[in-house]
Formats: structure tokens, C-alpha cells, sequence
């Protein structure tokens, strides 16, 4: 749930000595179940166990992907624009107190690193070259009851262009980031303390990328003239599921705010609207085989085949691409090293699904 600024500025936290030349971009307040007053440290600790990869939203791992690209692209992420280049780090404005209890912080988060934890309260913080940022988490009493997670949002742009990219991104931070990012902090608070991920955590993702690395029966079963790009992820699993099931289970029935921004905005796809027997997340059902269906759409620059396959204990997700436009390549090429790193993921997530269905009475 999204609060106030109110809730982070009239609260006595020790950041608050540190961070003044700093703006209050967002607070977001966690529910935590049975929370106690000094449960921060057991929270801290439930957030950061490794854990099952379906765990990490689709759309945190879609954005993300595309953020580091883009960092890649325009240099935004070059060690002279980290902390302790173009930025100090607030490490150096610690009182005493604080940086004896820097010492000992644990609180780090990929890609941001710790400043201090308290006994209710730490902070991170990341650099690049458009802003440098913090994450505050705290322990504050809920208003129903018990104790919650906050995090504000703290950010120090980097001039026009600093400030530019925080306009960007604010719509995708607001509707995408931090409503997946609520689901998972409160899905590790509920499943704190239990005795490793669910099988399918650790479940080794098979790739062949390319043509000439997938099967011509594969191709085979793809409906286009010419196949520009190819790829295809195999996960061993012992889910007894259709090929039409593990397809629903990967992209749902309709699709998500993340996959539209994906399919819609970025390609162009034409998706058919709402629930039907005969479409997958928008993707028309054009054909089914024995242990296998394939999805398809099109842009006006680039017509997308979709291959699920299900049988001897392996299921796999098939991506093929024809470019009808220059344009197809231009914008398939870059968004195709982001989809290579979200398949796999695709795949654990569906079969943490199948399994959950399974155990459900």
C-alpha cells in the first residue's frame, strides 16, 4: 500500500541526519502477519534467503532486464558513475554511532549496497550516472495492529537528465515495480523459516538459441515462411499437464500489465481482448499436435510464433520471429537478450504453479 510522505518524514529515523539533500520519491508500506516489535532483523533475514527464482515477479525481472540493457547501452552504469566516483557514498556522512553499526550491517540487496542497519530501521543506496538513490527500510507499527514493513524512496538526480529519467520511470515504479515488489516482500515474510525452496527452485533451464542448434521436427512446427529468430528452453519436470496448460500457466489467460507493455507497446502485437477458448494471454490458439500448441501474433513489422511443448517428462517454450519490416530487426534484436533471460524463469515459474495446484486439496 502506497503512503504518505508523511509517513517516512514525521517518523524520527536516523536517516533523516544523512539524507536532507535528498527527495522522497515514494513510501510503500508491507503487511507483515503476526509481526512483532522486534521481528525487523527476522524480516531483514526472510528478504534476503535465497529462495525459489518464480518467487521474483515477472515484471521486476522484465524491467530490471530492460533497465541494465538500456545501462548498458548508454553507459549509465560505468564504474566513474558509481559510488565513490561521481557520487560519495553516505557511509562518509555517518555519525559515530551509526558507523560502528556499519560495520556489521548484512543488509545488502543486489545492486545496492548498505549504509547501516539499526535495531528498526537500514539503509542502501545505488549510483549511476542519472541519479544516486536510497532504499530505507523500517519497522513502524501498523494501523490495524501489530508491525510493518516501510521503504521510502529517496533520490538525488543528477541534473535535467537525472531528473528526466525519474519522470520516466515513475509510471513504471508506481504500477508495475512496487505492486510485484509488495507481493514478494509479503510471500517471503509468509514463507520465512521454511525448509528450503520448492522443487522446482534449482530445476536447470536447457537453451539452444539459433536455427541450427533446434531440431528441424521443432521447426516443423512453426507456421513461418522464413524464420528469422529462433529459441527454445526445456525444463525437466514431473508435472502431468497439457501442452494448452503449461502455456496458460506461463502467460495466464489474459495478459498481464507487464505483458502488454511487452507485446503492445514495445512490438506492436495485435492481441485479441479477454478470455477466450482459442487465445493464450491475447495469442491466437493457431494449432495443436500431439504434445504440443502453438501461439501466434503479429505487428505490423514482425509476426511471432509461440511453440509449447509437453511430453516425456520435459516441457519447453519455443520462440520464433519473422522480420516483415527493417524495423523488426532493430527492435527484436535488443528486447531478444532480455527475453533469453526471462524463459527460464518463465518455465520454474509454471511449474511452481503446477505443483501448487497439485498440493491444493
Amino acid at each position: 500500500m502506497r503512503l504518505p510522505r508523511t509517513a517516512y518524514t514525521s517518523r524520527p529515523w536516523r536517516i533523516h541526519e544523512i539524507a536532507g539533500d535528498f527527495r522522497v520519491e515514494d513510501v510503500w508500506a508491507f503487511s507483515m502477519p503476526g509481526a512483532g516489535p522486534d521481528d525487523f532483523p527476522a524480516m531483514l533475514a526472510a528478504i534476503q534467503a535465497p529462495g525459489d527464482p518464480a518467487r521474483e515477479a515477472l515484471p521486476l525481472r522484465f524491467l530490471f532486464a530492460v533497465r541494465w540493457k538500456l545501462g548498458a547501452l548508454f553507459g549509465w552504469d560505468e564504474p566513474k558513475a558509481g559510488i565513490g566516483a561521481r557520487v560519495q557514498s553516505l557511509r562518509d556522512r555517518l555519525p559515530s554511532d551509526l558507523r560502528e553499526a556499519a560495520q556489521g550491517s548484512h543488509a545488502g540487496f543486489a545492486p545496492f549496497t548498505a549504509v547501516y542497519e539499526w535495531d528498526d530501521e537500514c539503509a542502501l543506496e545505488l549510483a549511476s550516472k542519472t541519479v544516486h538513490s536510497v532504499m530505507h527500510l523500517s519497522w513502524a507499527p501498523a494501523p490495524s495492529g501489530g508491525y510493518e514493513l516501510r521503504m521510502a524512496v529517496l533520490a538525488n538526480p543528477n541534473g535535467l537528465p537525472g531528473r528526466l529519467y525519474m519522470a520516466a520511470i515513475r509510471p513504471f515504479r508506481r504500477l508495475i515495480v512496487f505492486p510485484a515488489f509488495t507481493r514478494q516482500l509479503e510471500s517471503a515474510w509468509r514463507e520465512r523459516g521454511r525448509p528450503g525452496p520448492r522443487g522446482s527452485s534449482a530445476a536447470t533451464v536447457d537453451d539452444a538459441v539459433g536455427t541450427d542448434n533446434i531440431p528441424e521436427s521443432v521447426l516443423a512446427h512453426s507456421s513461418l515462411s522464413r524464420i528469422d529468430y529462433a529459441d527454445r528452453f526445456t525444463l525437466a519436470t514431473d508435472a502431468n499437464a497439457t501442452p494448452e496448460q503449461w502455456a496458460r500457466a506461463m502467460f495466464g489467460d489474459v495478459p498481464s500489465v507487464a505483458e502488454r507493455f511487452i507485446w503492445r507497446g514495445l512490438l506492436g502485437i495485435r492481441l485479441s481482448r479477454g478470455r477466450s477458448p482459442g487465445t493464450v494471454a491475447g495469442w491466437r490458439i493457431a494449432e495443436r499436435g500431439e504434445g504440443w500448441i502453438r501461439l501466434e501474433a503479429a505487428s505490423w513489422f514482425l509476426t511471432g510464433n509461440l511453440l509449447v511443448e509437453a511430453t516425456d517428462g520435459r516441457v519447453s517454450l519455443g520462440t520464433f520471429v519473422r522480420y516483415d519490416r527493417r524495423l523488426g530487426r532493430s527492435v527484436w534484436h535488443p528486447l531478444s537478450a532480455v527475453h533469453r533471460r526471462l524463459a527460464p524463469g518463465l518455465l520454474r515459474d509454471a511449474a511452481a504453479k503446477m505443483k501448487d495446484q497439485k498440493l491444493r486439496p
